[in-house]
């Protein structure tokens, strides 16, 4: 048997073994333009940011000099192109000042749908998950 042979017949025999011969795909992403949340959710979550975020955000998410906007170029440009998981992850750890988790992994969800509605992002017809591993595969893209 010829050496190229040999090498080839190798080759074949590695990519017999191998579960798919190929690696595997990165897992679907879907965006905040497809309607990640519900109506209901972000009333939710509007009542909840109105007793727990307002003080420093504002009562049209605006922000302060303390407090980054939660609505428009200032939250695309903070949040933009990258995944729900690492906004919730940040909300729940960090927010509110002083009180960090005491929303609840529901309650950061709802407020985040709110969040999106405020920022011009469709409803959709399932609600934003309170999970941060299923917001992983979640973009906030910043157009659509």
């Amino acid at each position: 048997m010829s050496r190229k042979l040999f090498f080839f017949a190798m080759a074949i025999l590695v990519f017999a073994l191998l579960p798919s011969g190929f690696p595997a795909r990165a897992a679907e992403t879907t965006s905040v333009w497809q309607g990640v949340y519900t109506k209901e959710q972000a009333a939710r979550g509007k009542a909840r940011y109105f007793t727990s975020c307002a003080a420093c955000h504002g009562g049209v998410l605006q922000g302060d000099s303390d407090s980054p906007e939660l609505a428009g170029t200032g939250f695309i440009k903070r949040w933009g192109d990258q995944s729900i998981a690492t906004l919730f992850a940040f909300a729940s750890s960090q927010m509110p000042v002083g009180r960090p988790g005491s929303l609840g992994a529901q309650g950061y969800a709802d407020v985040i749908a709110f969040i999106f509605a405020t920022n011009g992002f469709p409803d959709g017809d399932r609600e934003l998950p309170a999970n941060e591993q299923a917001l992983e595969s979640i973009l906030i893209e910043r157009k659509q």
